[in-house]
């Protein structure tokens, strides 16, 4: 089983949308700060995983 899932999400201060790779093998929820792949300003992400899963993605600025 792959337990990398690319998802897209979009940067909360300048609006364009970048990939991220996440690990689904971590079951619940996992906050991380990115990077915003265009404008490198930090974002805050909130993911939730179950059964190798992305269930949901919240982004705020950081």
């Amino acid at each position: 089983m792959d337990w990398l899932e690319e998802v897209m999400i979009q940067c909360p201060q300048c609006g364009e949308e970048f990939s991220i790779q996440v690990e689904t093998a971590v079951v619940g929820c996992v906050e991380t700060i990115e990077d915003c792949a265009i404008c490198c300003r930090p974002a805050l992400i909130r993911i939730v995983t179950s059964g190798g899963e992305v269930r949901g993605i919240e982004v705020e600025a950081a």
